[in-house]
């Protein structure tokens, strides 16, 4: 008989199976991160411009890590709300694509993208000891200090692509370290 699959509403439990071994090894586990478009209606999406730390005054998409436990969806409507101050629902968000970039050291990771046309709230800098500004840009025509992640993500989503990969140079700021998408 098939399974019938009904789509999550609310977080699902975490559960553990104590009779299983847990396995642990050098497997190749990349970072997870997401990243949010915001698109207003004339089609322009917010950056927020970094305060601090490798990327001081690079501009970058909304986004960060995962958190223990976190789904994607839940990720990306938290880093709208800490960055933007907009609250954005589980229905207004779509899956826009998935980014698998690494740099030439070969520290990888899997960045989900979402887009969002409605929310609630006006978009501010909500974290003004992260980020200095926001900034609204049109997607297909970056300013020159967008960070590379966020071109790359970008030349994605206005191509209509799902799914793509990118390298970075290990030299590039921020290239290495463990933080959220620029």
């Amino acid at each position: 008989m098939p399974t019938t699959l009904t789509p999550r509403t609310t977080p699902a439990p975490v559960e553990q199976n104590t009779s299983e071994p847990v396995l642990r090894g050098p497997g190749y586990r990349p970072l997870t991160t997401v990243v949010l478009v915001a698109l207003r209606p004339d089609g322009r999406t917010a950056l927020v411009r970094h305060a601090s730390g490798v990327d001081r005054g690079r501009l970058a998409l909304v986004g960060g890590r995962l958190e223990a436990a976190e789904w994607l969806d839940t990720a990306v409507r938290r880093e709208a709300l800490q960055s933007l101050g907009i609250r954005v629902e589980s229905q207004d968000i779509e899956f826009a694509g998935l980014l698998h970039h690494r740099c030439e050291s070969g520290a990888g990771r899997l960045c989900a993208i979402f887009t969002a046309q409605r929310w609630a709230g006006e978009p501010r800098n909500a974290a003004p000891g992260l980020h200095s500004e926001v900034v609204w840009a049109d997607p297909g025509g970056l300013p020159a200090d967008c960070h590379p992640l966020a071109h790359a993500v970008l030349d994605q989503y206005v191509a209509g692509t799902l799914y793509n990969t990118a390298a970075f140079p290990s030299d590039l700021p921020g290239a290495t370290r463990t933080g959220g998408p620029a």
